[in-house]
């Protein structure tokens, strides 16, 4: 494998970033440098290190690495040309290295003034492009990223850095001090530190470890997997028996009001609709629906919150998968489920006596002999008159739960107002299973919410969410 051994870096001029994984079989190596000294170079740098981040690098293979650094940095050279003509640098170019590692070979791609070489017992030698008279050569010869107005050739060059060898990357402007001394592996640090020390320049040198040897675990047999699968299933059956809650019949369920509370089918999302009701989808409700029921050990009524409001209440509120509708004379509002805000409110022109939802619109039955159907509380889709006398507004009745609603219980319930409370009675035994009490009168009850398992209660003048919790 080959490891980070050392590193240097002067802001802003430069800038030095890596990442590697974890068992340090594949990594990069990022260094830029520019010869002044402008706040605008760190925002320059640290964006083109985001960028290198945020890119498809970490998923590429050895194989397409080449490709993908000449297709990279090809656009991305046009993206630092026009960054760098809104500046007031003087160079409008910058120079780069990026090495990518796969194991103990390095795929490097350089730019501008940056340079490579390869440090052993014998020296450094330059690796790629000679480090001889390197100062003579014109910023277009250097090739700096995002300085030309041209397209720039990406020459990826690939290496193999062996065991106990390093590679340094650094700035062309340093190599000749560097060339100039006498300098091995074991004196390349203090060499370095000799030369970058109060210096606006920058480094990093890599060295080639031991190659890893991973070993691989002895595979399970088919009797060994086919062991623990039956192991696995039965500790999932006997939890599920347990404290599963039956979640599969009440997902069923809920995917059933899920789908059942789409909006009238046309022409144009029939496409849609043929997705969502395939054959697939159908066969697995199918199976879902035909699991045994378990009996419910126990049901409890418990509150799951309340909110005041500062009006009257004068209907039974309804509901539907998102908000809960409430009227208070001739007004009409809609809640939100979640966040208890209100989603939209209308007056009518008429008392509201009775309101409900069908497959996501709002059915108003007004004192003055009207039906309304809104849409979103403003858009009458259709009002109609009704001749007959409409019947009494409905009274706080008993009424049942059954095993189809709610495929948690076994059999059904039955639930009983009160003036202040709420009682659950088993239907087959008649043995009273839960109760709650309200500080204040019970005005209006909703029915049975299936898809939140809840009832919403009017007390007084506010509205209370009643949850059904069912224990297996």
């Amino acid at each position: 494998m080959v490891a980070l051994q050392n590193k240097y870096v002067s802001f802003p001029n430069g800038m030095f970033d890596f990442n590697a994984s974890q068992d340090g079989r594949f990594g990069w190596f990022l260094l830029t440098w520019h010869p002044e000294t402008d706040n605008v170079l760190e925002e320059i740098q640290t964006q083109i290190k985001l960028d290198i981040r945020n890119s498809a690098l970490g998923q590429t293979s050895k194989l397409e690495i080449e490709g993908w650094l000449k297709s990279f940095f090809s656009e991305y050279h046009w993206k630092l040309h026009a960054i760098f003509r809104k500046t007031n640098l003087r160079e409008k170019g910058i120079s780069l290295l990026l090495a990518v590692l796969f194991e103990h070979e390095l795929y490097v791609v350089e730019f501008g003034r940056m340079l490579c070489g390869e440090c052993s017992g014998s020296g450094i030698q330059p690796i790629g492009r000679s480090w001889t008279n390197f100062h003579v050569k014109s910023l277009e010869e250097m090739a700096m990223l995002g300085l030309s107005e041209e397209d720039i050739a990406v020459k990826p060059r690939r290496y193999f850095l062996p065991e106990k060898h390093r590679l340094i990357a650094l700035p062309s402007v340093f190599t000749d001090k560097l060339a100039a001394k006498e300098v091995d592996t074991n004196t390349i640090d203090t060499v370095l530190q000799s030369i970058f020390t109060d210096t606006n320049g920058c480094y990093f040198i890599l060295e080639g470890k031991v190659k890893l040897v991973i070993q691989k675990r002895p595979r399970l047999r088919r009797y060994q997997i086919s062991a623990i699968f039956i192991i696995v299933i039965t500790v999932l059956t006997i939890l599920y028996m347990q404290f599963g809650n039956r979640w599969l019949e009440t997902t069923s369920r809920k995917l059933k009001i899920l789908l059942s509370s789409k909006s009238t089918l046309t022409v144009e999302n029939i496409p849609q609709y043929l997705n969502t009701q395939s054959e697939k989808l159908k066969r697995q409700l199918e199976k879902i629906e035909q699991i045994a029921n378990l009996p419910a050990k126990n049901i409890k009524l418990e509150k799951n919150w309340q909110t005041n409001l500062d009006f009257l209440i004068t209907t039974s509120p309804t509901f539907d998968l998102n908000n809960i509708y409430i009227s208070s004379e001739n007004k009409l509002m809609a809640f939100n489920k979640n966040t208890k805000r209100l989603v939209w409110k209308t007056s009518l022109d008429a008392n509201i006596r009775e309101i409900s939802v069908i497959r996501g619109n709002v059915i108003v039955f007004l004192d003055n002999q009207n039906l309304l159907c809104l849409k979103n509380g403003s858009t009458v889709l259709w009002k109609r008159p009704f001749t007959d006398k409409l019947p009494s507004k409905q009274m706080l009745i008993p009424f049942e739960i059954s095993n189809e609603e709610d495929p948690r219980i076994n059999g059904s319930i039955l639930v009983v107002p009160a003036e202040r409370g709420l009682y659950i009675y088993d239907v087959n035994s008649g043995n009273m299973i839960s109760t709650i009490a309200f500080e204040k009168k019970l005005q209006y009850l909703s029915a049975y919410d299936a898809y939140s398992n809840c009832l919403y209660a009017v007390v007084a003048d506010g509205i209370q969410c009643i949850e059904l919790n069912v224990l297996n």
